[in-house]
């Protein structure tokens, strides 16, 4: 018969957990240091989804109308291109503005504060986004993923 050897030492369930628990607690400290807020990110993603929003509404109100005009924020709203939380112009940290001029429309999307968006959007009848870091975002700004 053969000696089973006890001398072997492995971890246990309760040192994993606890190891891993610790890097958790690390990760999101890191997170928090480097600005990566997801719920930022979040909010930013859903600015400019609410700018293509007000983009392709701007356009179809253009052509909808027959008189080719562009509508603000109330006139896309009656007409059923967008929702009241986005007609009201404030929606998820971001506050939006609509300009309109009889040869074009601007969007501006501002964030309420930096703990809900770091990055203000502009754009306009061309339909290209633009963005950059704090307020004040205008057509003379990159446009977005660049």
């Amino acid at each position: 018969m053969r000696d089973v050897n006890h001398t072997n030492r492995g971890f246990t369930l309760i040192e994993l957990l606890t190891v891993m628990s610790i890097m958790g607690i690390i990760c999101s400290i890191a997170l928090l240091i480097l600005g990566l807020n997801p719920k930022r990110a979040a909010n930013e993603a859903n600015a400019i989804a609410g700018m293509r929003t007000l983009i392709t509404a701007e356009k179809v109100y253009w052509v909808a109308e027959g008189r080719f005009v562009y509508g603000d924020l109330s006139e896309l709203a009656a007409e059923n291109l967008i929702d009241e939380i986005l007609a009201s112009g404030h929606r998820q940290g971001y506050d939006y503005t609509v300009s309109k001029d009889s040869k074009g429309f601007t969007i501006t999307a501002t964030p309420q504060s930096t703990q809900t968006g770091i990055r203000s959007f502009f754009a306009d009848d061309s339909g290209i986004i633009r963005a950059k870091a704090g307020t004040g975002c205008g057509p003379g700004d990159p446009p977005l993923g660049n």
